[in-house]
Order: structure tokens, then sequence, then C-alpha cells
């Protein structure tokens, strides 16, 4: 396939790498259901840490071996999924020693959460800055806007031109601003503090705990969603969740499946990228406010967007680049504190408001039926008696 596809083509993904993508979800779909491979796995403790690895494993040969990402983008991968895995791990080992993994879950959780950064940095193909000159600007810099970080690492080439800059961590001491190789070689220094400008927005207006809360709430939003379908077919058909508990299960296992793929992608796609723009908006403004200048960032915006081809693309997660140069500048000309806090605080209202609906609508269309159906697939039976 490789050679038979324009390597330009290739290496901006569109619309083929979504189709393999979606080629991956179906192929690891058939081994869990039809190829029964879930039975084989769940002999085995560590069970949902081997089926994660299975998933990667097809991800990972679409992106080295057809998109031409270096081994690199392994350890870039690991670094990102390692909290998820270590998490995992401990679970199992907690529930080998016998011990009621459940009554941890929250604080194994805020335990994975304060050390993902660690894990993530001592994994990923990152070096630490070593611009003598850039390195001190940016440090006196975060230092006059009173923010802290452990370190400034630079993330090397894997395999594909990344033109890109984040923070990763919560609190201060284990904080870690980076950028790619490829950015820093594009932007001149007053580019570079405009992208430290961005992130320091992101630090300061605390996006990483709002996403955070967003992201918890993905699987409160599929069972309130799945809970309110079958209430009303329950209300249509009486004898709707008995007729499904007598299917076979690899067919509810299925259904249920592409439900719950359906609705992540619908939750990701529309509500959590909403969310992820406002913020990035705001990241933008926060620039604004402590440069007082836009054309810092919207020179660096209008590199990247150029050397990528994206300028003029519309971006689901981050608005398109042209679109906040053009809000940058609008934002520049009519600047109105005021309303930018407004603005802000009706954000974080509409997250919390968000939240509570769905805690809401899932008690109000709570029934001891179809929770069984969804428990019994899900295999959490014990909620049935605490409920």
């Amino acid at each position: 396939m490789r050679k038979k596809i324009p390597s330009d083509y290739v290496s901006t993904g569109s619309i083929l790498e979504k189709f393999l993508i979606f080629i991956v979800f179906v192929l690891y779909f058939f081994d869990l259901t039809f190829f029964n491979l879930k039975s084989i796995i769940d002999q085995y403790y560590f069970s949902s840490l081997i089926a994660f690895l299975w998933f990667l494993h097809y991800f990972l040969a679409m992106k080295i071996f057809l998109f031409r990402f270096t081994f690199n983008y392994l350890k870039l991968l690991s670094g990102l999924v390692s909290p998820i895995l270590v998490l995992i791990a401990i679970e199992n080992i907690l529930d080998l020693l016998g011990i009621a993994v459940k009554s941890f879950d929250w604080l194994l959780l805020f335990f994975i959460l304060f050390f993902a950064p660690v894990f993530m940095i001592k994994l990923w193909p990152v070096y630490p800055l070593k611009d003598g000159f850039l390195r001190d600007l940016i440090l006196l810099f975060l230092k006059k806007n009173k923010v802290k970080v452990r370190d400034i690492y630079v993330l090397g080439d894997i395999g594909k031109r990344v033109y890109t800059a984040g923070v990763v961590g919560f609190p201060g001491g284990l904080k870690y601003l980076f950028f790619s190789q490829h950015l820093l070689d594009i932007l001149t220094p007053e580019e570079i503090l405009g992208v430290v400008a961005h992130e320091i927005g992101h630090i300061k207006k605390k996006h990483a705990f709002w996403l955070l809360l967003l992201i918890i709430n993905l699987p409160l939003f599929l069972m309130t969603i799945l809970l309110f379908i079958l209430s009303i077919i329950h209300q249509i058909y009486p004898n709707f969740i008995e007729m499904l508990n007598k299917q076979h299960r690899i067919y509810l296992e299925i259904e249920i499946g592409i439900f719950f793929t359906l609705f992540a992608y619908i939750y990701i796609r529309y509500i959590f990228s909403f969310f992820l723009r406002q913020f990035e908006r705001e990241a933008d403004l926060q620039s604004l406010i402590l440069i007082k200048d836009p054309r810092p960032l919207v020179s660096a915006l209008f590199k990247i967007g150029e050397i990528t081809g994206q300028l003029y693309k519309k971006s689901w997660h981050h608005y398109g680049i042209y679109e906040r140069i053009e809000f940058l500048k609008h934002s520049h000309l009519n600047f109105d504190t005021n309303q930018i806090r407004k603005q802000s605080f009706k954000i974080r209202w509409i997250i919390i408001f968000w939240i509570l609906i769905n805690f809401l609508i899932s008690s109000v269309f709570y029934s001891e039926s179809i929770a069984n159906l969804v428990y019994k697939f899900l295999g959490i039976q014990f909620l049935l008696t605490s409920l």
C-alpha cells in the first residue's frame, strides 16, 4: 500500500488515515466477538491490559509501517497511555492479593494522575532544551508571570514533522513545558514567547482540570444515553429487555459495543471538542493579555499554517489557524476584559451543568431491569446491591 500511495498524501493522513483507523476498530471488534479473543484473554490475569495492548498492535502497525512513523512514535504513545497501563496493572495486582480494588479506585486515580507526567517524560523521546539563551528567556518569562515548571523539553523526531508545544502535568512541581524541534526551527524568540504565553493561558485557566472532568464524564454520558434509550424502548415494548437477555451474548456485545463506540465518537467529536475550542480561544486571549500584542502568536500561527498547508483548513478541536489569527486581531481591536471574564465564567458553569444533567437523567431513567442488563454486560454486578 505504501508504494502505491504518494508520500505527500500519506504524510498528511487525511481520509486514508481515518479509513484505516476505522479498519483497526473493525478488526479489534471481530477479534473480541466472532473470534472469541475475549474468552481467551479472560482466562489470564491482567486481562484488560492484554486487551489494551492487543488494540495498540493494530494501531502501531498502521502508523509505523504505512505512515512512516519511527519507533520513537512508540515511545511517545507509550508515554501517553502509561498512566492507564499503570492503573490497570495496580488494580490487577491488588485483585491478585485479594485486596478490595473498588475501595481504592479514586485514590489510585489521583495517584496515577499526579505522577503521570513523570511516566510520560521518562518514556517520551524528549531531551532538555539546550539553547541557553532561549531557555533563560522562557524561564524569565514564566517567572515574570508566576508560573513554575520543572523543566523545558524538546520533542525529538518521530518520523513525521510535528509543529507543536504543550504543558504536561497538574501540580507545579511536576509540570513540564515542551516544544517539538520542528517548531523551534521555524520560530523566532518573540514568536516562541507568544506560544509560551498561550501555554501559560492553559495553566492559569486550569484547562487540564476541566478537561479531566469532561473525560471522566464520558462513561456517565454513555450510561445516561443508554439508560434513556432503553427506558423509552421499554415503555413502548415492555418485553424488550427480556428479549435482549435471551439473545446470544455475542450479539448483545456487538449491539452494545456499536452503541458505545458511536456515542463515544459523538461525545468526543461534538461535545468534548466544543469545550476544547473554547479553551483554545481562552489561551489565545491570555497570550494577548500577557504580551499586549497579537503579533508574536499571529506570526507563529501563520508560519505553522503555511508550512503544514493547514492555514485555511478548519479544525474540529482547535478552530482553524486562520480563524484563530482573525480572532486575535479582532480581540486586540475590541479588547474587553470584563467580557473575557464573563465568557470564561459561563463556559465553566456550562460544564458543571452538563455533568449534573447527566446525573439527573441517569437517576430519572434508572430501573433495575435495565441496569441489570447493562451491568451484566459490563461485569459490574456489585453496583446492583449498592444502588
